[in-house]
């Protein structure tokens, strides 16, 4: 099952960015200039933002970001998600998850926000401050530690 949709170029609405198209009548997509079948979705912007891969039969959502720590925890995040599945109302949608964002994207695989979470297992995010993911991280940082 190919992926169809429609898509629409908003130039005439969007004289800011004239490449912001519309997906399925959602707005607020870029086409990523570097990688294939990406796009970035700015809809949410400046709160918030995701890249999207669409396959030939499923959607996957990643570099999911709410900027401020502030607005964290308050529904930007899932604001954004519920405008992808809009988006993408019949497709698969799926992500792979950080230890620290797994029960964000289970709390939207029960509201069948997205289909399914690839990894079933311990993935530490890069952030060696996260202490989620790296609960043995010492309390101080290294610098300090010697100055």
């Amino acid at each position: 099952m190919k992926i169809k949709m429609k898509i629409k170029n908003e130039k005439e609405e969007t004289e800011t960015n004239p490449r912001v198209v519309s997906m399925n009548g959602v707005s607020g997509f870029w086409k990523h200039p570097r990688y294939e079948n990406c796009w970035i979705y700015n809809g949410r912007m400046p709160t918030s933002n995701c890249w999207i891969y669409i396959n030939d039969n499923d959607v996957q959502i990643l570099n999911v970001m709410v900027y401020n720590p502030e607005d964290r925890k308050c529904g930007f995040g899932s604001q954004m998600i519920s405008d992808i599945r809009l988006a993408f109302p019949q497709i698969h949608i799926w992500v792979d998850t950080w230890n620290c964002s797994r029960p964000f994207w289970q709390k939207m695989k029960l509201r069948g926000m997205i289909n399914s979470i690839a990894n079933d297992y311990s993935w530490p995010c890069a952030n060696t401050t996260c202490t989620t993911c790296h609960e043995d991280r010492p309390d101080y940082s290294r610098r300090s530690r010697f100055d």
